[in-house]
């Protein structure tokens, strides 16, 4: 491992500025490439100043897109060596503390406690998934793209990949870890500790949020299409004749998917709190609070037909809990001191809030307890 990490740094994360025509060489080569086999589509996309010469006019639209290469080559290069040099030293972290890919499968019941094993699995296979589904995403508009637009869709995607990487890795850990206890307790020790500590209404959540995002994602997102998103995502193909559905984030849905992610950012901070080996009351009601609700939640969404048609209590007890959550979040972050967690909370919140509100308007509610 050493040897690779000096390979890495050497290689990736160390930049040597006295060889700069090394990291031009790239782009440089596919630049040379796309205007040898494209050069119309070049000059018609990027052209913009009129010269009597159309050669000179060709030559101003290929120096455009030399710089775009290059700007494009930069950027992806540091997100890459970014990415690389946090993924080597989020290894060296969970090494130190002893965990690793398949540690929820050593047992050992001498331990006092168990609440992290399963961690580093359940990020290299979100971090895979986040990957796949961005990848496919991208593919599924690069038709729509121009090289001076930036399509919307491309950042509600990210984002529809941020919360399905958030309820993917919870939701994972508390399927690992919770095997992992599991054969190390027994069923009945397992049980009663998980009820002492509240943990088992989180696991149980995570486990109901993970399937109702993952059913909102397949039918309002992938359109019933698994098969040919996979294959996007996965083989080097950019289109796929018969598939070329967008996602709507005008439609009713989008209250569901607004309201499951706001639960789902709720139950990745009482999972980290468990991960770190916290305690306090404002967890325990935190916890409560979104087993409560979430079933509840879905039961009257699916009866309102999406929030059709729904009784007004029922639309405030909804309410009146995600103000629960809010308030009890916030105050656990600011108790601890846990800022920059609380900003990342915050502008999720927003993104959501905001989301929500623009098809709030849909919603109508009702006294008639016969709506059902």
């Amino acid at each position: 491992m050493d040897s690779i990490e000096q390979n890495a740094n050497d290689v990736i994360i160390n930049i040597y500025w006295e060889n700069w025509y090394y990291y031009l060489a790239a782009p440089f080569f596919f630049f040379l490439i796309t205007v040898l086999s494209n050069s119309k589509n070049i000059h018609y996309q990027l052209r913009g100043l009129n010269f009597e010469s159309d050669q000179l006019e060709q030559f101003s639209a290929n120096i455009k897109y030399l710089f775009i290469r290059i700007a494009s080559f930069t950027l992806s290069f540091f997100i890459f060596k970014l990415v690389f040099k946090f993924m080597i030293q989020l290894h060296d972290y969970f090494i130190s503390r002893h965990l690793y890919i398949f540690d929820w499968l050593v047992l050992n019941t001498n331990e006092v406690d168990n609440y992290n094993k399963g961690v580093y699995l359940s990020l290299v296979l979100t971090i895979l998934m986040f990957f796949l589904f961005n990848n496919a995403f991208i593919k599924k508009n690069s038709d729509n793209w121009r090289f001076r637009e930036i399509n919307f869709n491309y950042f509600k995607y990210l984002f529809i990949s941020l919360i399905l990487g958030l309820g993917l890795f919870f939701g994972l850990f508390s399927i690992f870890n919770g095997i992992h206890n599991l054969l190390s307790k027994g069923i009945s020790d397992w049980i009663t500790k998980e009820n002492v500590l509240g943990i088992l209404p989180i696991r149980l959540s995570s486990l109901m949020i993970l399937y109702y995002l993952l059913t909102y994602i397949y039918s309002e997102v992938l359109h019933k299409k698994l098969p040919h998103f996979l294959f996007l995502g996965i083989f080097p193909v950019r289109t796929i004749e018969y598939y070329n559905e967008t996602i709507s984030f005008n439609k009713r849905e989008t209250l569901f998917f607004c309201q499951i992610s706001f639960y789902i950012i709720n139950i990745a901070l009482a999972e980290f709190f468990i991960i770190i080996n916290f305690k306090h009351i404002y967890l325990s009601i935190l916890n409560f609070a979104i087993l409560f609700i979430l079933d509840d939640f879905k039961i009257i969404n699916d009866y309102s037909n999406g929030m059709r048609k729904v009784m007004k209590w029922h639309f405030w007890r909804i309410f009146i809990f995600n103000l629960i959550m809010l308030s009890t979040v916030i105050t656990l972050l600011v108790t601890e001191d846990y800022y920059w967690i609380l900003t990342l909370y915050v502008i999720l919140f927003g993104v959501l809030c905001w989301y929500y509100l623009k098809n709030a308007g849909s919603i109508s509610l009702t006294n008639n307890i016969n709506t059902w």
